[in-house]
């Protein structure tokens, strides 16, 4: 089956190791190496612009160079060790990063809203050995300090400490030996079956994924600003947003926490020509009174990927963006981000529900329960395999064994592939309902609910029931100054849906819980 096409003609070779993986042929070697070419390309340009600074690429590895420097003379972090990051978007959290890539160390990004509890299980299961950590997040990590006694160092934003790295001058820059398959992140999962998982990602997939990336939304340094409000702590933040737009040297406007009002007022003034996040992101912003196409002339492209796409979120971008392009995708944390996608609206009109075809470097397949490639068009399991995927679950070997087999990496998402070579994702399998033995794939009735002109969220999961073991229930957002009822909405959803998929119950509620990445918590709907 055909994969997705280069723009811009990089050459894929074969890698001497694993399994009969491709990687770009002109690539960087490491991180540290990618900042470098940026600086040396677009040293000068804008690169990095948050509320409370705009460097240019030159002044950002600046300022990375002496955090680098004090980190390895004055508090003895090395290559391997782990070091922790608990920050807000925004230049600090670029600043650490890329000092502790260039160290050779390991980042563990923090998701901000953990609570002493989880942060301490990431900080000891990965056994960092310092952490930077925005002010406002201290009372948490001074509760847990007894916890954490592997953590020698903390520095917090605010502080003499992180303040002293910023501007050391007095120590000679660190040239660390690198390697591609050396590791760069341990980027935990969401932990929704258990405690979180931390997928180690490595400079060689993070590179890939940026690269992918770049190509994916055809950025050029001379005419794109990309608007980042995914969380940092996120792939997809990181990898995607992050890195992507450093080895691009596009400009990259950070948000510290997303709201449609705050987007849209940044993407006037900073005439933001690309997005990558969850779909809710623009559905949001295509839905907010402030909603101006007028004022949005330079926004161009807009990657989705986390949740699935509704048909009717393809079909407001093209009546309110005219000239704009959707590209639905799916990713996850253990390939770096992003593995499949459409190139273009009319690509994802023309397959309503797909999330695309392979990107460069990813092959994927459909397996049964054991292990069997199955034919097109018949649903199971999507395997990814290719440079991108993660090396291993952080001192979990057993977890890693069960996930990657053979250099395949098992999703736990259900999904199909059609003649053409377009993927449809069905559903997790853990969210996949089961009414009575008929599977109903939550995916299929949230995209009917989203046809309701009176709805603007909408989530169905599974809850128990004595006869049929499990039934369909919906949890709805109605857009403002809509009213609807229960049986209302069973009435509409009957009149595209068979019987047993209809909801049996139907719940409003003024907003669905979610992740910092946008992802609905269906755990807490059920």
């Amino acid at each position: 089956m055909e994969k997705i096409q280069t723009k811009h003609k990089m050459v894929e070779v074969k890698t001497p190791w694993g399994h009969n993986e491709t990687v770009y042929a002109d690539r960087p070697g490491n991180l540290a190496e990618l900042l470098a070419n940026t600086v040396a390309q677009y040293g000068d340009s804008e690169g990095i612009i948050s509320p409370d600074a705009r460097l240019t690429y030159k002044q950002f590895a600046s300022l990375v160079d002496h955090v680098s420097s004090g980190l390895y003379h004055k508090y003895g972090i090395r290559k391997g060790d782990r070091v922790a990051l608990m920050l807000k978007n925004g230049w600090e959290y670029s600043v650490g990063f890329f000092a502790l890539m260039k160290l050779g160390a390991i980042a563990v990004p923090l998701n901000i809203a953990y609570k002493g509890e989880e942060a301490a299980f990431q900080l000891n299961d990965s056994g960092s050995v310092a952490l930077i950590v925005d002010p406002e997040f201290r009372d948490v990590i001074t509760e847990i300090r007894p916890d954490i006694g592997e953590v020698r160092n903390i520095f917090a934003t605010d502080k003499g400490e992180f303040l002293e790295l910023l501007e050391d001058k007095e120590h000679a820059a660190v040239n660390v030996q690198l390697d591609e398959m050396d590791s760069a992140v341990i980027m935990y999962t969401s932990g929704t079956t258990g405690r979180p998982k931390g997928a180690v990602l490595s400079h060689r997939g993070v590179i890939a994924e940026a690269m992918s990336t770049s190509e994916l939304l055809d950025w050029n340094a001379g005419r794109d600003k990309h608007l980042c409000s995914v969380p940092l702590f996120h792939v997809t933040g990181l990898v995607m947003n992050f890195c992507g737009c450093v080895y691009s040297g596009v400009p990259v406007v950070f948000m510290k926490k997303f709201t449609a009002v705050d987007a849209l007022k940044i993407m006037e003034e900073e005439k933001i020509t690309t997005m990558i996040g969850v779909p809710t992101i623009l559905w949001l912003m295509l839905n907010a009174p402030e909603f101006d196409h007028n004022k949005l002339r330079s926004f161009r492209c807009f990657a989705a990927g986390g949740s699935a796409s509704p048909e009717e979120l393809l079909k407001a971008c093209r009546e309110k963006l005219p000239g704009f392009e959707l590209c639905p995708g799916y990713g996850l944390s253990e390939a770096c981000g992003m593995v499949l996608t459409t190139v273009s609206l009319d690509d994802a009109m023309n397959h309503p529900g797909s999330v695309g075809r392979d990107l460069p470097l990813i092959e994927t397949k459909v397996v049964d329960t054991s292990g069997e490639t199955l034919p097109l068009g018949e649903a199971g399991e999507l395997l990814v395999r290719g440079c991108l995927t993660f090396k291993e679950y952080w001192n979990n070997p057993e977890a890693t064994r069960k996930t990657l087999v053979d250099g395949w990496v098992h999703t736990g998402d259900v999904g199909k592939t059609d003649e053409e070579g377009y993927v449809f994702i069905l559903d997790r399998m853990k969210d996949m309902i089961n009414r009575g033995g008929e599977k109903i794939w939550s995916l299929e009735v949230e995209n009917v609910l989203y046809r309701n002109p009176k709805i603007l969220e909408a989530a169905a999961v599974a809850v128990p029931d004595p006869i049929f073991g499990e039934e369909v229930k919906a949890v709805i957002v109605l857009k403002p100054d809509e009213q609807a009822t229960p049986e209302e909405v069973q009435e509409f959803c009957g009149r595209l849906l068979a019987k047993y998929k209809v909801p049996k119950f139907v719940e409003f509620r003024e907003t669905l819980p979610r992740n910092p990445a946008g992802k609905v918590i269906k755990g807490e709907l059920k």
